[in-house]
């Protein structure tokens, strides 16, 4: 039996192991996510531990035809009402997308795409308008879709670092040829990136300085090369759950584009950080609205520079290797938060 399984009311009265709960009904919490993802799983374990059955909200459920409906407000899922989940971990919310499929080499759009595109936007729109309403009635969201909209944000993230006092690279964001030469001139070591992600982290070359007319039409980030170790610091609420340093047998710019790291072979080092560091950590998450947020700094030596923030950071690798109790912070956050407002 999945742990991902209290879908119908056939399951309010059952505890995390299916057996009966003495006295009542079962306290349920909702995850926003795939049921055979991965950290979905880990989080449905560890609320099952603390007493509470977990629904599972596809995001393909309208790819899938599974049935939602809000009536006047209240919601219902596979045809049955879920008002009385008061607590959600949001793993991923659906967005609009124009597909694309590869030919010849290159990513092009379907024939269909503005049908297709349409679809995911209205899906998404029903998602995030469910989320702001639950959001607005109380519920606890970790993190919540004003959150988790802001963190794409990658400019604002940096606004409020440097606000804090936090170190951050030297940063340019501009569609200007002229003002990102000079950039590259004056900082020598520059990277680029997209402002809302979805592609790694590059070396502005001198390749890529001749190419520079391709930036005219949208901005992109460039930013002083930070150099040192990657550090990845998990935190729930106010408790840092977890912070390692990332070490594959080769320093890439970007770990995420290393195939040891990507392919699970990477190995993690504990770090202890100082507290003003820590104190960082917790007023950026705070100021940013991250509940859970995964945090990316490189640290060399004294120095100790922040680069992003992340409301849905990947972790169970990490968790798996260390035993770094991160799925039981967020479980733990969801659940006493449902329970209160019971």
């Amino acid at each position: 039996m999945s742990l991902l399984r209290c879908s119908s009311s056939r399951c309010a009265r059952r505890g995390p192991c299916g057996g009966p709960i003495p006295g009542g009904v079962a306290l349920r919490i909702g995850i926003f996510g795939a049921a055979e993802d991965v950290q979905c799983k880990a989080v449905a374990r560890e609320a099952a531990a603390l007493g509470a059955d977990t629904l599972c909200i596809e995001p393909e459920a309208f790819e899938r035809g599974l049935p939602l409906s809000l009536l006047d407000g209240q919601g219902f899922y596979l045809g049955e009402p879920v008002d009385d989940i008061r607590g959600f971990y949001l793993r991923a919310i659906p967005a609009p997308y124009a597909p694309t499929v590869e030919r010849d080499g290159e990513l092009v759009l379907y024939e269909d795409w503005f049908t297709t595109f349409m679809h995911t936007r209205e899906r998404a729109s029903y998602f995030v308008a469910w989320l702001l309403q639950l959001a607005h009635q109380g519920v606890t969201l970790v993190n919540g879709p004003h959150a988790a909209s802001v963190m794409q944000y990658k400019p604002f993230q940096l606004h409020v670092l440097r606000s804090l006092g936090a170190r951050v690279p030297r940063t340019l964001i501009s569609n200007d040829p002229a003002a990102i030469r000079a950039f590259h001139a004056r900082v020598k070591d520059v990277i680029y990136k997209p402002i809302m992600g979805g592609a790694i982290t590059r070396v502005l070359d001198s390749e890529a300085l001749e190419r520079l007319e391709d930036v005219t039409a949208s901005p992109v980030i460039f930013q002083e090369r930070a150099p040192g170790e990657d550090l990845r610091i998990m935190l729930v609420g106010e408790e840092i759950v977890s912070c390692v340093a990332i070490e594959t047998p080769a320093q890439h710019l970007d770990f995420r584009a290393d195939p040891i790291y990507s392919g699970g072979g990477a190995s993690y080092r504990e770090v202890r950080l100082p507290e003003s560091i820590q104190r960082f950590c917790r007023e950026a998450a705070r100021a940013c609205g991250l509940t859970f947020a995964g945090i990316d700094i490189k640290h060399q030596g004294d120095a100790w520079v922040f680069l992003e923030l992340n409301s849905s950071p990947i972790y169970l690798d990490v968790e798996l290797k260390l035993g770094h109790p991160i799925s039981r912070a967020i479980a733990q956050r969801v659940v006493e938060g449902a329970r209160g407002q019971k």
